[in-house]
């Protein structure tokens, strides 16, 4: 196919999926906010289980995912992109966050260090949009298993430590970072404290 924008071959998983099968493809109802070091079942059980949870039709969810959504011709071919204005006007237009997160403990967590996810939850909650998470694998039961104190220490975050796979991206973000008047711990403090905030009123809902 080719991309009328561009005029090259090449479209978006996005874009091939709506010109065979219009039915799939609609404006995004969630923002989804993880890494492409996932396992795919495991990504798509803690997605079915979201719904599951908020009592949410499936056939009515309709996702925004990066790898789908975003022409990956165009970025892996080295033409000039920018990721970072692109990601905070979709945020902002379909407002509303899903976190899919491999565990709390930052240490062994994938999410708190790709640099993506944290500058991705800081601007949606600096835009205040709705955001909320969903959990892989085991770590429902393992959050349920800890304490708050516990909690509190897993969930560390270091902007200025994580990385994108993109250096050019990670550029941009870490002087956007850099530029705002309180900086990289700012940024840290207020992500850290939204999760911990998150983690307790979703521990609450099931004691």
């Amino acid at each position: 196919m080719i991309d009328t924008d561009r005029g090259t071959p090449g479209v978006s998983l996005r874009e091939a999926i709506a010109a065979n099968n219009p039915k799939h493809v609609k404006d995004a109802t969630m923002f989804l906010s993880w890494t492409w070091r996932y396992k795919v079942r495991e990504f798509l059980q803690a997605l079915k289980n979201y719904c599951i949870d908020q009592e949410l039709e499936m056939a009515d969810c309709y996702v925004w995912v990066c790898f789908f959504c975003n022409n990956q011709f165009q970025w892996l071919s080295g033409e000039p992109h920018d990721g970072v204005e692109t990601f905070g006007e979709t945020v902002k237009q379909i407002g509303n966050v899903v976190c899919v997160l491999d565990t709390f403990k930052a240490v062994e967590s994938l999410y708190f260090s790709r640099l993506w996810t944290v500058f991705e939850v800081f601007t949606a909650c600096a835009a205040g949009v709705r955001i909320d998470f969903c959990l892989m694998g085991d770590s429902e039961d393992e959050l349920m298993d800890t304490t708050l104190r516990m909690l509190t220490k897993s969930v560390i975050i270091d902007v200025m430590n994580a990385q994108a796979s993109d250096k050019r991206d990670e550029l941009k973000i870490k002087g956007l970072i850099t530029a705002t008047p309180d900086g990289a711990e700012t940024i840290n403090i207020r992500v850290a404290q939204l999760f911990l905030d998150m983690a307790h009123r979703y521990m609450k809902t099931r004691l």
